[in-house]
């Protein structure tokens, strides 16, 4: 009887040691939201427009046809990291609102670039080719 408890209560041990080794996953869902992304949205633009910024809707309300759901979650080992979500409702084929954990900023930094000079400020004798202009030879 002594035996059967050891070997059972060993068993047990071994079980409980090799369920804390499991491998949890990292599980990504939904569509990747970043502020960049939601920055870039404004009242107005067509449904057209934001799906090519956002990407196709997690979820599509049957009843509701002018309301777009974009979710993104972030599991890490079984935690709860991130969670995101924006709620977008759209009348007349346009964009009224934006709700959700993310919202557009007001003034968001964006990196300046500089624009090339414009055409009829360019001086035509000054060449800014890295190749030099070709010469035709010239008889003299």
């Amino acid at each position: 009887m002594q035996k059967k408890l050891l070997s059972l209560l060993a068993v047990f041990t071994l079980i409980l040691g090799l369920s804390a080794c499991i491998h949890k996953v990292t599980v990504e869902q939904g569509n990747v939201i970043t502020q960049d992304m939601v920055n870039q949205l404004h009242p107005g633009m067509t449904s057209d427009q934001v799906q090519f910024i956002m990407g196709n809707p997690v979820l599509v309300e049957t009843f509701e046809a002018n309301r777009a759901d974009y979710v993104y979650t972030l599991d890490v080992k079984g935690k709860s990291v991130s969670k995101k979500r924006i709620t977008l409702l759209f009348s007349n084929g346009q964009l009224t609102s934006i709700s959700g954990t993310l919202h557009p900023e007001l003034n968001p930094v964006v990196a300046s670039v500089p624009l090339p000079p414009r055409n009829d400020s360019i001086d035509p004798n000054i060449h800014t080719d890295t190749n030099p202009p070709k010469t035709v030879p010239t008889d003299q």
